[in-house]
């Protein structure tokens, strides 16, 4: 047998020794999570490379590896099963399509992922609604054109947004919302910005939101709009939370899951998307609500339709005008 058959075969068994001895490393590593296969690949053939360096460099040492080496293989791969912070982390998911069913108009579907640089832009007839990491519900008009720019910051290209960061007024995480014209940042609050034709308009229907514009500043409270155009003076005016240019945020509201809930909880949520008053006829009939267990689904119900599909099912009526929903029973609503 020549040396070169020689040299082929000590290769092969060469590799063979590596692969058993970097399995065993990866044991030694102990229990890890699930990660994907091709990752988990990637890794597995880092360290295998980094073994065939290691033994290349000096083959009488094939058989002991150096404790040091041992342990920086072992670091390594302890380090490489963690996700790569160069895999983009999702920052929400889409929770409501408007016309959903006409699939044929629009890309979005729910549940798809938004990331950091996603541009989205919705038609002239369909707008979505995004649920964001930390429970806050954004929701894009249709023919809105938005970048995501980070976890809490967005820019308006055009069009108008609604956000939503929930009824914890002064929460440690805030949203802002970026225009050609000024920014907008929430405090605990619901509130919508309107950008087109170099004109930026904040409107807050809860908490408070600070705004800056043109090296100025402004802070809008609950029922307060600023409409913001360079060259002109700040507009102010009043809007109430039941006012009708809330409606298109209300109908792309995520759907309350009522499984399992008391029918106090989603009263309260109909009432908080719609921005009126409740009022229990009662407090027979607030405590009755409070105890009250709801189960079903209201998957794609407008938080009205939502109403009365829920009520229907219950000994509890209502009665809704502009400002507030008044709950009774059966026997009052009579």
């Amino acid at each position: 047998m020549d040396k070169k058959t020689d040299h082929n075969i000590w290769d092969i068994d060469a590799e063979a020794r590596r692969d058993d001895t970097v399995a065993k490393l990866m044991n030694l590593a102990g229990p890890r999570a699930d990660i994907p296969a091709d990752l988990e690949e990637r890794v597995h053939e880092n360290v295998r490379q980094e073994w065939s360096r290691s033994t290349n460099r000096n083959k009488a040492m094939l058989w002991a590896i150096p404790t040091a080496l041992a342990a920086t293989l072992l670091i390594a791969f302890a380090i490489n099963t963690r996700a790569p912070e160069s895999l983009q982390q999702s920052l929400g998911s889409i929770a409501h399509v408007a016309n959903a069913s006409n699939l044929f108009k629009s890309d979005f579907i729910v549940g798809d992922d938004v990331y950091a640089g996603d541009l989205v832009e919705t038609d002239a007839d369909r707008g979505i609604s995004i649920s964001l990491v930390g429970d806050i519900s954004l929701r894009i008009a249709a023919g809105t054109s938005i970048r995501f720019d980070q976890a809490d910051e967005f820019t308006l290209v055009r069009g108008k947004v609604y956000a939503d960061s929930g009824d914890r007024i002064y929460r440690d995480r805030h949203i802002t919302v970026h225009t050609a014209n000024g920014s907008a940042t929430d405090i605990g609050t619901q509130f919508s910005v309107v950008y087109d034709d170099h004109r930026m308009s904040v409107a807050v229907r809860e908490g408070r939101v600070d705004v800056a514009s043109d090296n100025s500043s402004y802070t809008a409270q609950a029922g307060d709009r600023m409409t913001f155009q360079a060259g002109a003076d700040v507009e102010f005016d009043q809007v109430t939370p039941y006012d009708a240019s809330w409606h298109w945020a209300t109908s792309l509201a995520p759907s309350f899951d009522i499984e399992n809930r008391t029918l106090m909880e989603f009263l309260k949520w109909a009432s908080r998307e719609t921005g009126k008053t409740l009022v229990f006829s009662s407090d027979d009939v607030r405590m009755a609500a409070m105890r009250t267990e709801i189960f079903g689904s209201i998957l794609n119900f407008t938080p009205s339709e939502a109403i009365d599909s829920v009520l229907s099912t219950t000994q509890f009526r209502y009665r809704a005008d502009e400002q507030s929903i008044t709950i009774t029973n059966s026997v009052q609503a009579k």
